[in-house]
């Protein structure tokens, strides 16, 4: 073994001070590189086992996750939804469709469609925008008058088929008192790509965990539809 280190260190000693330079960069590129590439492994493997999603479920799609990530919010404060979000969310952006009773305060899709054929005048199903794959509930209108609808195709809320939770453009006061009561936390992207409202929320558990998600898409529903109290 020392022998063969004496070698190695005496042939980069024979070595052009460019060429020792080279080989310095080289070695060091090895030794950095081995880690980091285990982990990029492992983050690539977990971005896989999370299931199909918005961005491709390949290689493309992780690198496009990870040139986000600079846009991505905290998940779980309700700072963000003040007055002036209120304002921004359109004509009926300052009011709650949500009450305290509403979501208890702990933390689907037969009711989509029977909630799109209740009102098919207002509401259909089509694949999501957002998702690119399952279905999804949007305003009817291939012209929504709401802000907000307008900004996201129309689309009000999608289900996740691998785990349940859905994704809901709500109004910021739902959106707050949505994450404040447990039931859900923001978008990584809203409030920078994405609307600030839009919300994932869980996926229930039991019946009565489903009547709070209806409630809560129902709330989405009077919001995209730009409906009053």
């Amino acid at each position: 073994m020392t022998s063969q280190l004496n070698s190695i260190l005496h042939s980069f000693s024979n070595l052009t001070p460019q060429s020792q330079r080279l080989a310095i960069v080289a070695a060091a590129g090895v030794i950095i590189g081995i880690p980091v590439f285990r982990i990029a492994t492992e983050d690539y493997r977990g971005y896989l086992a999370l299931g199909p999603g918005g961005l491709p479920h390949n290689l493309v799609g992780w690198i496009g996750q990870i040139l986000l990530k600079p846009l991505k919010k905290e998940p779980f404060h309700t700072s963000c939804y003040t007055e002036k979000a209120c304002e921004k969310a359109g004509p009926n952006g300052h009011v709650a469709f949500l009450s305290e009773r509403d979501v208890p305060s702990q933390g689907y899709q037969s009711f989509l469609s029977s909630l799109a054929s209740s009102s098919s005048s207002k509401l259909k199903i089509a694949t999501s925008l957002a998702e690119r794959r399952g279905p999804a509930l949007f305003v009817a209108s291939e012209k929504p008058s709401h802000p907000i609808a307008k900004r996201t195709g129309g689309e009000i809320g999608h289900m996740h088929g691998s785990d349940g939770s859905m994704h809901i453009n709500l109004a910021p006061k739902d959106a707050k008192l949505v994450l404040e009561k447990g039931w859900g936390q923001r978008h990584p992207l809203s409030g920078t790509v994405l609307y600030l409202g839009n919300v994932m929320v869980y996926a229930p558990r039991d019946e009565d965990e489903l009547e709070v998600v209806k409630n809560i898409t129902r709330a989405g529903v009077k919001f995209m539809l730009g409906e009053e109290l």
